[in-house]
């Protein structure tokens, strides 16, 4: 893990670290960014998603992307998502345990997580 990361975490209504995680990366109403320095949580902020009929989810990988993320704490996500995270340098990582963005987080830095892969696909909506 290099010395600084920014991790988002879908999540309902405005986010924050305490915040309801969202199941679907394209739907969700917000994303938690999460500041890492040195294995620990140093900051973060919010962004609100874009409506998902404003380009679907390749805007909203173009908006973390644009945010400086270099990885995603998902539950689940299409594969159309999952390629444009791939093709941006972007780390997908797979957490369907975790209730608020703070766990999840948590869960990554204890290495309790597992790359998203083709497996963790949504067939669509």
């Amino acid at each position: 893990m290099p010395d600084t990361l920014r991790i988002a975490v879908p999540t309902e209504g405005s986010g924050g670290l305490d915040a309801q995680r969202s199941a679907h990366f394209g739907h969700a109403d917000s994303f938690t960014l999460v500041e890492i320095a040195d294995g620990q949580i140093v900051g973060g902020g919010t962004l609100t998603n874009p409506s998902h009929t404003q380009g679907g989810c390749g805007a909203t990988v173009m908006l973390l992307a644009s945010a400086g993320v270099g990885t995603a704490i998902v539950v689940g996500m299409g594969g159309g998502p999952l390629s444009a995270m791939n093709a941006n340098g972007m780390t997908p990582m797979f957490d369907d345990q975790s209730p608020t963005p703070r766990a999840a987080v948590e869960a990554f830095l204890g290495g309790r997580l597992v790359p998203f892969g083709a497996g963790n696909t949504c067939s669509g909506h």
